[in-house]
């Protein structure tokens, strides 16, 4: 899904210890991980993957400010008929929720994008949300996933998880969950 970029993906193995994604997000991941340096898409994400982008992805969001969306296709600007959705600093979880839907409806071209399940996530110690994600993308694959994020200082930081749904999402939802337990907030994301 994440794959098939005009240029070629390069990957960076990410080892089973703490690790900073883009000074703004300390996790420990138990197992190893795939950073992917050339991603489909640009914003203030970060993208890892445990068997190939089409298989499954966790797309961590680094901090995205308001009036900017979560993500969009590289080159999407120019020329765009309609705008992408937009994030707001004043959004609640239930908005964000929707954005998500949206923003993935919008990149994965695909009108069968669905959230649900929304409910509190204790992230570093702070208030967060969760919710849970399913899509069909082009490929006719169906992908579930989890997003866990919070606002802190007007900017979202969060990760999202998804997989194909019969093997490769349930297969490493432990291990994502394992990862939002460790995650900290650093820098200028950290609590005040």
């Amino acid at each position: 899904m994440l794959a098939g970029c005009a240029t070629t993906s390069t990957f960076t193995l990410i080892e089973p210890q703490r690790v900073t994604v883009a000074e703004v997000i300390s996790v420990e991941p138990g197992i190893n991980w795939n950073k992917v340096s050339t991603s489909k898409y640009t914003g203030n994400i970060e993208v890892w993957t445990l068997d190939g982008p089409t298989l499954n992805t966790m797309m961590f969001f680094t901090g995205v400010p308001n009036g900017e969306p979560l993500f969009m296709r590289r080159g999407e600007n120019q020329g765009a008929v309609e705008s992408p959705p937009v994030f707001k600093s004043d959004m609640n979880p239930f908005e964000i929720q929707e954005l998500l839907e949206a923003t993935m409806a919008r990149n994965f071209q695909t009108t069968i994008a669905d959230s649900r399940g929304l409910r509190p996530q204790l992230i570093d110690d702070g208030r967060g949300f969760r919710f849970d994600t399913s899509l069909v993308g082009r490929d006719e694959v169906e992908r579930h996933g989890v997003f866990v994020g919070t606002i802190r200082n007007d900017k979202l930081y969060g990760a999202w998880f998804q997989g194909a749904k019969y093997y490769y999402f349930y297969r490493y939802l432990d291990e994502y969950n394992r990862i939002i337990q460790s995650a900290q907030l650093v820098g200028e994301a950290a609590p005040d």
